[in-house]
């Protein structure tokens, strides 16, 4: 098939103007051709032929040159047999003993076969920008096939999961599926794409299967199944040598205006993404809107650079592309890097310090401009030297990824059987002390029994002093925040940030004012948060201190000084967290928890890499980090409504900053934003009381079936059925310490 937009640009290089008046043809009709899927009409090729000197055979005959694809190293092999033989040696060798272990070490085992599919996970490559910059055409690209839809208007409708066909579950026939959309306004999780494995939970939300014609159908904005909002999000398998060591992530393009639900789709498509791609096309590089997704794209992106722990670079896991890079100034790259100078000091003008502070105390690394710069990158398909250092700073990230997340997950995983070693070794004490003192351990039991019910009135009196503390703090949250922005949405501090920068009365000027103020609201909003969080983290860990208390004074009361009480009230109820799609303040308090909280968060699908730097960073620290992404799209909603309000603003010669200042504070009031803002701090907080009632039933619970299984053993009449269970834990732990890593 002619491709009429190759041909003008690369043979012709001209523009669509250009070559519309050489045809005699409206612009516009130049646009429909280039964009539709059929053949470019005779009576046009004639004319062409006519006008170039070129004869019909070579013009039908004419076709876009692809790129190779991006070849890669397969380093993710060594992770992938790490994973298979830690999964062979538990479903094979584990076989020979689930019998004499019981329901108790059966349970355990699954924990750990599911924490082991978690934290040696491929990385999630994520592409995101406006929905016209050519992401699907990126992807085409890096994995040399045509499977995701492409046209030269807005495409993608769903987030996509492109993975390799080898990862392809052998219950799934077809070379993609298609899955529902979570019902709207409901707390219902959308489907979980690292549940691939998990048969019944895929087939319950499986909308379709088919080939790759199937995206077009559901999962573009020309598809017939557009704005049915029945898809949700799909999975294709391509057999390309790039999926080997990452899964990619095709997300909507943000502000389309078709549907708000784009947005939300790619706000959350990218949040938990180990390497994001944004892309800004080359002739408008940096636009209106581009910073401040930008902007929330890197607050949002969680770091997996570590100066103390690997030799991954600051920001590496970041690129910013230029697209079609040879639509300026025909591909020149003296013009190309002065865009990319000139997006860079536009972007870190509006960028609150905070953000990179914060990093920095994460990382330990130092970001400045020039760290900012070497992110920035050019990007096309038709000139390879111009695409050239992107790929080879891509391949060699997805290359050494891989490596880190094998030595990572290995010593997480050694970590892991410590601990479970250690309550092995708790438990078969426990067991061995019931054989000795059977009469205390009646009297114990015998005391919890009576004293249980004022117990649980005390527990029920304490949970509900943490839930009034949450209401307190969402109080000051809202009252601390109002203060800051009352602060910053003056007319005084905008014109002290308008001298400060040196910003001039220009149209560029005025969108780095806005995107700024947007973005310290969101930087303020944030810290608050933190903060409050970090009260909040106190007041748990009294919670569960005085819960852990309680349970030991009943010890004491039956004179049992001696006897080991195996139960962690902190680990029962961090249990109830594992899997929530919303911690909020309860995340903050995840990051203060070491290796506990770092399996909790990677359960929320944040990677390994990242949930381990964030749970080193301290508590604040972490905390802001664990947070980072919360308010994005609010903050962008009303920077943008601002700068379209005061686009069609004039600004008087005289005092004009003062006259602008005057107007985005009115903007500001107009679009209720303050209002908006204490609206996701509420909810912020609502997140966080019902993340605490979760985990403060997982404790209760979990409590109840100690005390069950207790009673259970301490009333058996069979001193062999114990020392049966004695050896079979020593079993375990034996078949612990041999898991090969």
């Amino acid at each position: 098939m002619f491709d009429l937009k190759g041909f003008r640009e690369n043979t012709l290089k001209m523009t669509q103007t250009e070559f519309a008046t050489l045809l005699d043809v409206r612009q516009d009709y130049i646009s429909r051709l280039e964009q539709s899927t059929e053949q470019t009409p005779l009576q046009i090729l004639i004319k062409i032929a006519n006008v170039t000197g070129t004869t019909i055979d070579e013009l039908v005959n004419f076709k876009r040159l692809d790129p190779e694809p991006l070849t890669v190293n397969n380093t993710w092999r060594t992770a992938e047999f790490t994973k298979r033989n830690i999964v062979d040696y538990l479903e094979m060798r584990g076989a020979d003993y689930r019998r004499r272990w019981g329901d108790t070490y059966n349970i355990k085992m699954a924990e750990l076969r599911k924490k082991i599919d978690h934290i040696i996970s491929k990385p999630r490559l994520a592409i995101v920008g406006h929905s016209d910059v050519g992401k699907s055409r990126l992807i085409n690209s890096l994995l040399g096939t045509e499977k995701m839809p492409t046209s030269w208007t807005p495409t993608t409708a769903i987030n996509v999961y492109i993975k390799h066909i080898q990862d392809r579950p052998s219950y799934m026939e077809e070379e993609a599926w298609i899955f529902r959309a979570a019902p709207e306004f409901s707390n219902i999780a959308p489907w979980d794409e690292r549940r691939l494995h998990d048969e019944k939970y895929c087939r319950g939300w499986k909308l379709t299967g088919g080939s790759a014609e199937i995206l077009k159908k559901y999962g573009t904005r020309q598809g017939e199944e557009y704005g049915s909002q029945e898809a949700g999000a799909a999975v294709i398998f391509v057999d390309s040598d790039f999926l080997r060591n990452c899964d990619i992530v095709d997300l909507p393009g943000f502000g389309t205006g078709d549907r708000v639900e784009d947005d939300v789709m790619a706000f959350e498509g990218k949040k938990n993404a180990d390497i994001l791609i944004y892309m800004s096309i080359a002739n408008g590089f940096m636009r209106e809107g581009d910073i401040d997704y930008l902007k929330e794209s890197l607050m949002s992106l969680q770091p997996v650079e570590q100066a103390a722990t690997n030799e991954i670079s600051p920001l590496a896991n970041l690129f910013v592309i230029a697209s079609q890079a040879h639509t300026v100034d025909r591909g020149n790259p003296d013009s190309l890097s002065s865009i990319l100078d000139k997006g860079c000091e536009r972007f870190l003008q509006s960028l609150p310090e905070k953000v990179l502070e914060i990093r920095e105390k994460t990382t330990g690394h130092h970001y400045d401009e020039a760290v900012i710069r070497s992110r920035f990158f050019t990007y096309t398909t038709d000139i390879p030297m111009l695409r050239k250092a992107f790929e080879n700073d891509l391949r060699a990230l997805i290359e050494h990824i891989p490596n880190v997340i094998n030595e990572k997950a290995k010593a997480y995983i050694r970590t892991q059987i410590e601990n479970y070693d250690q309550e092995v070794d708790q438990r078969i004490h426990e067991f061995e002390e019931i054989l000795e003192h059977r009469e205390g351990y009646e009297r114990m039991l015998s005391e919890i029994d009576a004293k249980e019910p004022e117990r649980v009135n005390d527990n029920q009196n304490r949970r509900q002093e943490v839930l009034k503390v949450i209401n307190t703090l969402n109080a000051s949250s809202i009252h601390t925040f109002t203060d800051k922005y009352g602060a910053l949405i003056s007319a005084d501090s905008i014109v002290s940030i308008i001298k400060s920068k040196g910003l001039k009365k220009k149209k560029e000027d005025i969108q780095i004012l806005i995107s700024y103020l947007g973005s310290t609201l969101q930087s303020q909003m944030q810290g608050i948060l933190a903060g409050e969080s970090e009260k909040l983290t106190i007041e748990i860990n009294d919670y569960l201190e005085h819960f852990q208390n309680e349970v030991r004074k009943r010890r004491l009361k039956a004179r049992l000084d001696d006897i080991n009480f195996n139960f962690d009230a902190t680990k029962s109820f961090a249990a109830g967290l594992v899997g929530l799609t919303n911690l909020s303040g309860l995340a903050v308090w995840a990051t203060s928890l070491g290796h506990l909280g770092t399996y909790i968060l990677v359960a929320q699908g944040v990677s390994l890499l990242s949930a381990l730097g964030i749970s080193v960073g301290g508590t604040f620290v972490g905390g802001a980090t664990a947070i980072s992404m919360f308010g994005g799209p609010v903050a962008i909603g009303i920077t943008i409504a601002v700068l379209t309000a005061l686009s069609v603003y004039s600004l008087v010669n005289g005092g004009w900053d003062k006259s602008l200042a005057k107007k985005i504070v009115n903007e500001y009031d107009a679009k209720k934003a303050l209002l908006k803002y204490k609206d996701v701090i509420e909810k912020y907080w609502d997140d966080t009381a019902e993340a605490f009632n979760q985990a403060a039933d997982s404790l209760d619970d979990e409590w109840t079936a100690y005390l069950a299984q207790l009673q259970e053993i301490v009333e058996s009449a069979d001193i062999g059925d114990i020392e049966r269970k004695i050896q079979a834990h020593k079993e375990y732990k034996l078949f612990l310490n041999e898991i090969p890593l």
